[in-house]
């Protein structure tokens, strides 16, 4: 795929903008010390720890870590220090770099018990204290577990809540905002069908997704979830293509020894330009397991009844259905690679044939990452979506009188560059090139979007 002209100026001034952030976020961190420090070897770093300076053993085991990721005297030191300062999610990362490394180090999961106790985390804390019990530990560490099991035992039974939130916000070139077709017009035996031609705009993005989740032991042995996303699209010169869409997910979640269990519902509702366009609900139940900290697997099912809002889209009510895994796997501390597979259909609910809405749909996605130092990261996805209609189309016969499906492969690539400016705030870049061919010239395009994405977590 080339980049047209358009993307590579909005690429060329977002990239600018990417890079005038990380520069002034660098200089922000730097400004406080005119003279660049220097990294401190291992054993001054340790002569820190063992003066009980944890603050600057802290500062100077964060750095190392920053050299070797996979280090496992940087991250266990790195996390004893975390520890003594009270920094409980940073020393959670550098044992849980020691476990992606080595997934039966006994210390770091006892280490990782202790901070998910300190955190009110009782089920992530209970997970590694047992684990290391039922290993062959020494008897006055197995001892000093069962004093910490027995502290939960007498608190778990309290009511509690967790909310958890992240805020993106971005700007966005989109270099075929309306997927024009490729081809400027089409030969009918009538004539000729002229297409209008992609429409190349700027927009920002925003969206906020909430996690909410309330445990009641006594009561209860499950606990209640509640997931909100909203997300809201703005094109100050395009304001048709405006989305404002809003969702809801609660559910009933079980876990037990890596296996999470959650039966959801889901309803969301979507706005396009200024009008009421979509609104879907139905149910959304999921199942994980993560075996040890280097493996994930989730499978979610979907069945959800779309009920378009203006009569003139009703004859595209249908009902919906996906099933979708996902496999992640990190690779020692700095790469990661992940896979999905998604199928998809929609059966309409009407019997009008004034619209193709009855489909069939694959979808592949594989995608890896890399962890670099100074906390950059790169990532690749690739994506293959084969689409196929189940009925002739509607407007191809309409202006040809030729019976024919529609079968859409859509290939996508996308690249993006992340900085961790600190540890709840960063910047990202990316650039997703699309292709879509199909068996009927008037639904192919191919459009370019580079996005500027800055990522809030609360």
């Amino acid at each position: 795929m080339i980049i047209n002209m358009n993307s590579r100026k909005a690429l060329t001034i977002l990239t600018a903008i990417f890079c005038s952030i990380i520069s002034t976020s660098i200089q922000a961190q730097e400004q406080p010390t005119p003279v660049e420090k220097k990294v401190m070897s291992y054993p001054q770093a340790l002569d820190l720890y063992k003066k009980k300076k944890y603050q600057a053993s802290y500062q100077a085991f964060l750095q190392l870590v920053a050299t070797d990721y996979g280090n496992v005297n940087y991250n266990y030191y790195l996390g004893r220090s975390a520890f003594f300062i009270k920094d409980y999610h940073e020393a959670i990362g550098a044992y849980e770099r020691i476990l992606i490394g080595y997934p039966y180090n006994q210390r770091a999961k006892l280490e990782l018990g202790r901070m998910y106790y300190e955190l009110g985390d009782f089920v992530q804390s209970k997970r590694y204290l047992m684990e290391v019990l039922d290993s062959n530990a020494p008897e006055t560490v197995k001892n000093n577990i069962r004093v910490y099991l027995a502290k939960m035992s007498a608190i778990d039974n309290k009511p509690h809540n967790s909310v958890r939130a992240t805020l993106l916000g971005s700007v966005f070139y989109d270099s075929n905002l309306n997927y024009s077709p490729q081809s400027d017009n089409f030969q009918l035996p009538s004539g000729t069908l002229n297409f209008p031609s992609d429409i190349g705009a700027w927009g920002s993005e925003q969206m906020l997704t909430v996690n909410h989740r309330y445990d009641n032991p006594k009561k209860y042995g499950f606990a209640f979830k509640n997931d909100m996303t909203l997300y809201n699209r703005w094109l100050p010169n395009q304001t048709d293509y405006n989305i404002l869409f809003g969702s809801y997910t609660p559910a009933l979640s079980w876990h037990k020894k890596g296996w999470t269990t959650d039966a959801a519902l889901y309803v969301d509702d979507m706005t396009y330009g200024k009008n009421p366009y979509l609104m879907s609900y139905g149910i959304a139940p999921t199942v994980s397991y993560m075996p040890d900290l280097t493996q994930f697997v989730t499978t979610q099912f979907k069945l959800l009844k779309k009920d378009y809002q203006s009569n003139v889209y009703r004859d595209r009510d249908a009902q919906y259905m996906q099933l979708a895994m996902l496999y992640q796997k990190r690779m020692g501390a700095l790469w990661t690679w992940y896979g999905q597979g998604m199928v998809e259909s929609e059966q309409k609910q009407r019997s009008s044939n004034s619209v193709n809405v009855d489909y069939q749909s694959l979808t592949a996605r594989l995608g890896m990452n890399y962890l670099f130092p100074k906390g950059y990261s790169a990532g690749v996805l690739g994506e293959y979506q084969q689409k196929q209609y189940l009925q002739d189309d509607f407007w191809l016969k309409s202006l040809s009188g030729a019976d024919k499906r529609q079968t859409d492969t859509k290939l996508t690539v996308t690249a993006t560059v992340t900085k961790d400016i600190q540890k709840t705030l960063s910047a990202q870049l990316k650039l997703s090139l699309v292709q879509n061919n199909s068996t009927i010239k008037i639904y192919e395009y191919r459009k370019d979007v580079v996005t500027l994405n800055l990522i809030k977590r609360f």
